[in-house]
């Protein structure tokens, strides 16, 4: 039987007044390591590398303008 694994974080995220980019921290609630990312581009990536998936957004939980869709949230 494979082994199950499991990952825990708390998600912070906040948008800078200077640029509007948004910003992220991910704190791990077992030993309190936190990580921080300047783009949410970071973010996926780490989560990425840390599951071994690749991860993508769909075009399909998006809308006209490119903005995600309610029920995708």
């Amino acid at each position: 039987m494979a082994k199950r694994e499991y990952m825990a974080y708390l998600l912070r995220l906040w948008r800078e007044k200077q640029d509007g980019s948004w910003r992220a921290t991910l704190e791990n609630p077992n030993n309190g390591e936190r990580a921080g990312f300047a783009t949410l581009a970071d973010l996926v990536t780490f989560l990425a590398e840390k599951t071994g998936e690749p991860i993508q957004a769909s075009s399909a939980s998006r809308d006209t303008q490119g903005k995600p869709r309610p029920e995708s949230l």
